[in-house]
């Protein structure tokens, strides 16, 4: 009897993984990598759903089909209103809260975004790519291997 071996493992073999530390919102950065790259990111009409933080991320994906890419941007930060769990009420009748940022990648906290580009083998387009994004005003970037990612399972909503 053959025995065959299920693989679960839906992260593509190559992908480039980009990390984006920047103050812009996140739309203002899509317009502004979109009019640098020459690419088309759309926001998605569902965000990312972490359901053990009870956040959201927002994301974007654009389908090159000249080139047979796929761009998918996305926040690493949300914040989540925590509700306090004190039954007073304060002086106007609200209740106590408060924002928390959590991170989709945990072990990448001072990353606000990333850009993953899937289906590239050339290093030196990557190379442009880094340095067309560093152009941005107000944008630092820096360049992540997949294997310095614990929890790039993370990464797999699309």
């Amino acid at each position: 009897m053959n025995n065959h071996k299920l693989n679960l493992n839906q992260f593509p073999e190559n992908y480039h993984l980009i990390a984006i530390h920047s103050d812009l919102d996140e739309f203002r950065l899509a317009f502004f990598l979109n009019k640098k790259l020459n690419i088309g990111l759309k926001r998605k009409n569902n965000d990312i759903y972490f359901a053990e933080q009870d956040a959201n991320y927002s994301q974007y994906e654009y389908l090159d089909d000249t080139k047979y890419l796929k761009w998918i941007f996305f926040s690493n930060k949300s914040l989540v209103l925590e509700k306090n769990s004190e039954e007073d009420l304060s002086l106007f009748g609200l209740r106590n809260t408060a924002l928390n940022e959590m991170n989709l990648l945990s072990q990448q906290k001072s990353v606000d975004y990333f850009l993953i580009i899937e289906n590239i083998a050339n290093k030196t387009y990557v190379d442009k790519v880094l340095k067309k994004i560093s152009e941005i005003s107000g944008v630092i970037t820096s360049f992540i291997s997949e294997n310095r990612l614990e929890n790039k399972e993370n990464l797999i909503f699309s």
